[in-house]
């Protein structure tokens, strides 16, 4: 997952209302964006299915100590970051509970986040968030 990196978010069903999972002060999983990172290219295409590496979904899952099939990717988004030589891939995935899983999740640390409470992360990710705002209220 050197260069992968994951936006995991909660749609409520009733309301529209978008929470972000953040950590560590990031909302890019599951190593944050180096804070030069710029985005220099995005797709995000009703009629086209990204490619996203398999593994991608199993490896978060791991890292989060998910314990069930609770995420799935978001088909038809991905951005991609520069860092002086580094490229990132960036996907984005979405909770499939009815509400957020805090209680699976808090043993982390990490907290569920609408985008206004993400002003104080980096530039970038900040960038990226207006992006997945954009793609999920189209």
């Amino acid at each position: 997952m050197d260069n992968k990196r994951l936006i995991i978010y909660h749609k409520q069903a009733a309301s529209a209302r978008i929470l972000f999972f953040a950590l560590n002060g990031s909302i890019c999983h599951c190593d944050g964006l180096p804070p030069e990172s710029k985005i220099v290219d995005n797709s995000i295409e009703e009629d086209r299915v990204i490619d996203y590496p398999e593994t991608l979904i199993p490896t978060i899952k791991k890292r989060l100590e998910l314990s069930s099939n609770i995420l799935e990717i978001e088909k038809q988004f991905i951005a991609i970051a520069k860092s002086k030589d580094l490229t990132l891939d960036i996907y984005l995935a979405r909770f499939t509970t009815i509400d957020p899983p805090r209680e699976q999740l808090k043993h982390l640390g990490g907290k569920f986040i609408p985008i206004v409470e993400a002003r104080t992360f980096p530039a970038v990710e900040l960038e990226l968030l207006g992006l997945v705002y954009s793609f999920l209220m189209d």
